[in-house]
């Protein structure tokens, strides 16, 4: 398996988006993503105009309400989002798992009405584990966006209470624009709907500002890779940091990766190391999580460039 760019949360001219289906997948093409997902607003019209020869896709839709953004990955059948309210929000997501989809938290802290009706989240999930994804790094990166600092805080406060969540970047794509964007790597076999949705369920999965980053956990012969669940104990972490992968993504303003860092319960760092280390011993705790982060600047402004999703501890 390899981890390869994705984009999945794309519009069409079948929602509010500038592209035909087509020249979607054309200009992923062009921007070597190796997949998409059309999650075009309330409408899954669109999903026959894909074409895996030219981007492979998964097909998805943006549940679009007066609550909350969801996307909903790869169902099988249509599943009713009119009556879609925060008390029942469980069980729609319910809904969706039988029909084969997976579900998603869509820019948590997006402005809401009257900037974007509903988007800002306010559905009230009771159990974070049946949610399969959450959106933590959304649209451009840049001064001007407010959202990703507490999309992530608010996931790390989910994993201190014990859930499992794996997380993604989402373009939102709806036109063509020269901003900077992030993406989104998936651990899987090959660039399929499939491969996807499985390697989303196993939570293996990297937000990034372009670099391709990800990391590896060995001990006693064994290697344990993002997503997986381990015992306590001393494990050897191994590093790897593609830094030119998606250079063309990087705005203008220079850009510096310089350290890396394994955060673990209450967002503590318990370690940091130069981004050329390659592999770091360390003591894991049980009942934990562990990422790490791969942090630089941007014109100067320090910050998180690459995320993974964890490891666990039983």
């Amino acid at each position: 398996m390899s981890y390869l760019p994705c984009e999945l949360h794309c519009h069409s001219v079948h929602s509010d988006g500038s592209f035909s289906v087509a020249e979607l997948l054309r200009r992923a093409y062009d921007d070597h993503l190796a997949l998409i997902a059309l999650t075009d607003h309330n409408t899954v019209s669109g999903h026959g105009e894909l074409d895996d020869s030219i981007t492979p896709a998964v097909p998805g839709i943006e549940w679009t309400t007066f609550f909350g953004h969801m996307l909903v990955l790869g169902a099988r059948d249509f599943v009713d989002w009119r009556d879609a309210v925060p008390a029942n929000i469980d069980d729609k997501i319910d809904q969706v798992h039988a029909a084969g989809g997976l579900c998603g938290v869509a820019h948590p802290f997006q402005l809401g009405s009257p900037i974007c009706t509903g988007g800002r989240w306010a559905f009230d999930v009771q159990d974070w584990n049946r949610v399969d994804y959450l959106e933590v790094w959304h649209d451009a990166f840049g001064p001007d966006n407010g959202e990703n600092v507490p999309a992530t805080e608010l996931w790390k406060s989910l994993l201190d209470k014990g859930y499992h969540l794996p997380i993604t970047y989402g373009r939102d794509w709806h036109r063509q624009s020269d901003r900077h964007f992030g993406v989104t790597y998936l651990n899987m076999e090959e660039p399929t709907a499939a491969c996807a949705l499985e390697a989303i369920r196993a939570g293996r999965t990297v937000v990034s500002f372009g670099a391709k980053f990800f990391f590896r956990v060995h001990r006693w012969g064994e290697t344990y890779g993002i997503g997986d669940t381990l015992k306590r104990g001393r494990v050897i972490f191994s590093f790897f940091t593609d830094l030119h992968a998606r250079r063309k993504d990087e705005s203008d303003e220079p850009v510096s990766y310089d350290t890396i860092r394994i955060i673990t319960n209450g967002n503590k760092c318990v370690l940091e190391t130069a981004v050329t280390e390659r592999h770091a011993r360390l003591t894991l705790e049980p009942g934990h999580w562990y990422i790490c982060e791969l942090w630089g600047t941007v014109g100067g402004e320090k910050q998180a460039l690459a995320i993974t999703s964890p490891i666990y501890t039983e």
